[in-house]
């Protein structure tokens, strides 16, 4: 199971998305990918500074169809395990002295109290929590 990167997400919906990504997307069951309510935050708090008109329009669209219908019931939330995975991937950046996001850190989380993997462009934050991390533009 793999848990998709907000930068995952959102690549096929800009104007100009990376072909390998669209291939490597299109080559994985759908029903091995996931989102988590972190992601689905950071794309709608997003979309909420947009600027009115038609983009905003057909990306609200784009978005409520994927929450509402392609990963419906495949969005993970933040739950008591994945806050506990958090302190600790927290506490070993902070003894690392590397810095991880909010929003980095509370995916890795997910994904290490579920067992999933992560896809994202993004892979540092990620591989530090030794998770198995998937490069879509490089896969």
């Amino acid at each position: 199971m793999i848990i998709l990167d907000t930068n995952v997400v959102s690549e096929p919906l800009r104007k100009m998305p990376s072909e390998r990504v669209l291939a490597w997307l299109d080559a994985q069951p759908t029903d091995a990918l996931y989102l988590t309510t972190i992601t689905a935050a950071e794309i709608l708090s997003g979309m909420a500074i947009m600027p009115t008109g038609r983009r905003k329009d057909m990306l609200r669209e784009a978005l409520e169809h994927l929450l509402s219908t392609v990963f419906r019931g495949r969005i993970l939330p933040f739950d008591m395990q994945a806050a506990r995975e958090f302190a600790v991937i927290s506490q070993k950046a902070r003894e690392k002295g590397a810095g991880v996001g909010m929003a980095d850190a509370q995916i890795a989380a997910i994904a290490v109290a579920t067992g999933f993997s992560v896809a994202t462009r993004d892979v540092a934050p990620f591989t530090a929590s030794g998770l198995h991390v998937i490069n879509p533009w490089t896969a």
